[in-house]
């Protein structure tokens, strides 16, 4: 489309989708009317070196997707684009999927433009960014985030230290799934530290083969709001964590969100014991033959 008449074709352009270079790179050089992309909330750049700051023309962004990107090539800006994005814009984007993107191995470090989004974000999706290794330093922050899901992140092994997690204040939904190496949720800094999530409400672990526990320190959880809690192929899943536990509203755990009545035991450990000492001969095993040479054997 000639910039000329796009003004009169798209004048409420509200969604907006690139993977051409050359579709970026008009865009980057101004031959757009700067008012185009002012009523745009959603936005994806899909397999591209995308500069990071041309964010800052769509500003009623909400809703921002990267697909196939490289980082080590999306965060630079060139040019006669400014060279920071406009804080007060990034500000109001409140959704963020970041789907298999290379060189990503924080969600937040210093100086990164990410950085200015993670204020407000409310919802985080992050899949199968396989060079993700946690959520980043102790001064992250993800204070209003609401809606946090993980799945196939392959080299992240937790999300980040109490610290991190500690600001997951507004946090009501997390998901993690098939994260290969994620041996813990919560990684431990040493200090015995009280940890409360006072809104999550559901939380899924499903198909974490070398989870062994939500944390393997002796910090105090509390979960005032969990109702939901779904446990499903965590097959090393000893306990669910070595310190105090508080859930006074968890009645069961769940293997399924589908139609699972779920288990209780009393208390959370020994229900995550229950769960999985029952199961730890079958796992892995999905064929089994009978031979009437082994009578015994049929007989179990």
């Amino acid at each position: 489309m000639h910039p000329k008449h796009s003004s009169m074709v798209i004048p409420k352009l509200e969604e907006l989708s690139l993977s051409n270079i050359d579709d970026i790179a008009t865009i980057s050089d101004g031959q757009f009317p700067t008012d185009l992309f002012h009523h745009i909330k959603v936005f994806e750049v899909n397999n591209s070196n995308f500069p990071f700051c041309l964010v800052q023309k769509f500003h009623n962004l909400e809703n921002l997707k990267f697909s196939n990107c490289d980082f080590k090539s999306l965060v630079s800006c060139e040019g006669d684009v400014a060279e920071k994005p406009d804080a007060g814009i990034l500000s109001r984007i409140r959704k963020l999927k970041l789907n298999s993107c290379k060189n990503l191995t924080y969600i937040w470090k210093k100086d990164s433009e990410l950085g200015h989004i993670l204020a407000n974000l409310e919802t985080l999706e992050v899949v199968c960014c396989d060079d993700l290794i946690n959520f980043g330093p102790s001064s992250a922050s993800f204070r209003n985030l609401t809606t946090l899901e993980v799945g196939r992140c392959n080299e992240m092994k937790n999300l980040g230290t109490p610290s991190v997690v500690q600001s997951l204040v507004q946090l009501t939904k997390m998901t993690i799934q098939h994260c290969d190496r994620m041996t813990e949720v919560v990684a431990t800094d040493g200090d015995e530290n009280e940890i409360t999530f006072s809104k999550l409400k559901y939380l899924e672990l499903y198909h974490l083969q070398s989870l062994a526990s939500f944390c393997p320190g002796n910090h105090t959880f509390k979960f005032p709001s969990l109702e939901d809690l779904i446990v499903s192929n965590c097959y090393s899943l000893k306990v669910f964590s070595q310190g105090v536990l508080s859930t006074p509203k968890l009645e069961r755990v769940k293997e399924s969100c589908y139609g699972d009545k779920g288990r209780w035991a009393g208390d959370l450990n020994t229900t995550i014991q229950q769960l999985y000492t029952e199961k730890v001969g079958c796992y892995g095993l999905f064929r089994l033959k009978f031979s009437d040479a082994f009578p015994e054997l049929m007989e179990i």
